[in-house]
């Protein structure tokens, strides 16, 4: 009876060994079903059969993982791997942790959204600054820079004594006006006026001049309503006689004493006070005005 007792013992405890055998073969065998594509890419990335058995079967030389693209969710981001599910009910459920460096990856991504805004914002910046000018805008063209005009000269209008000369051969007076430019010395101005002779519109109102060609004023003075006016010698000869001599004192006279300074003349001749003027004797020793001549 013993004997009996013990050999249904030792079936007991065999069938119980086998029975954890068999369990723990089983938890393997679903734990590489789980984990088979993670078994096999370590073996092959680690070159185990080639290593222990120097040979790597065709089946671990052919696999090649199953990878899912990255999703960013904005916080981190994580590689998944996709496993085939187990045959049975027992797959436990895995939930993947990012790895440190992908944390630090993800942290380190997070401050690009502000660059993003800031970049933005300088170019929103850049698109309100206005335009600088171009070198051919700021430069000026030469065709269209205004033109300088001179500078207005004031002037004055003085009276000048020509003659006219009759049909007759009668000798008048003819008062004419011109416009010179203003200046200290306006007899000075007037007198050399007059010994150029008359514009071409005062010739074409028949004036004409009796000073002779050539005379130059060399001094003028006045003091004491005395105009003192020194000519050149030229002054002393004149082609047409008396007439000539009586007309080129009366338009100097006439011309000196338009101004309201002037009431008479005393000529003078290479700086010598003469007594009469030319061949004919004209009196000059004494100063003219205008009743000396009628």
């Amino acid at each position: 009876m013993a004997e009996r007792k013990n050999k249904n013992s030792n079936k007991r405890n065999t069938g119980f060994a086998f029975a954890c055998w068999l369990l723990i073969a089983l938890i393997l065998l679903v734990f590489f079903f789980v984990k088979r594509d993670t078994i096999i890419s370590n073996l092959k990335n680690t070159d185990f059969f080639n290593r222990v058995f120097g040979k790597t079967p065709e089946f671990v030389q052919k696999h090649e993982g199953k990878t899912v693209p990255e999703e960013d969710n904005g916080d981190s981001t994580i590689i998944h791997i996709d496993t085939e599910p187990a045959k049975t009910a027992e797959q436990p459920q895995t939930t993947e942790v990012p790895t440190e460096t992908e944390q630090k990856t993800a942290k380190g991504a997070e401050p690009s959204q502000p660059d993003k805004q800031t970049g933005s914002e300088e170019t929103k910046t850049e698109q309100k600054k206005p335009d600088k000018p171009t070198a051919s805008e700021r430069a000026p063209d030469a065709s269209k820079q205004p033109e300088i005009k001179p500078a207005v000269v004031p002037s004055v209008n003085v009276q000048l004594c020509f003659v006219l000369i009759d049909s007759d051969g009668s000798v008048s007076r003819q008062i004419v006006s011109r416009p010179l430019s203003k200046s200290d010395s306006p007899l000075s101005d007037a007198v050399k006026a007059l010994l150029s002779g008359p514009t071409a519109d005062e010739k074409a109102k028949n004036c004409m001049t009796l000073i002779p060609a050539g005379t130059k004023l060399l001094g003028a003075s006045v003091k004491n309503g005395i105009a003192t006016l020194n000519f050149s010698e030229e002054f002393e000869y004149n082609p047409v006689g008396v007439e000539g001599y009586m007309g080129q004192l009366m338009q100097i006279v006439y011309t000196a004493t338009s101004f309201s300074t002037v009431n008479s003349v005393q000529f003078i001749i290479e700086g010598q006070r003469e007594e009469y003027l030319g061949s004919e004797g004209e009196w000059i020793g004494s100063p003219l005005s205008r009743s000396s001549f009628r």
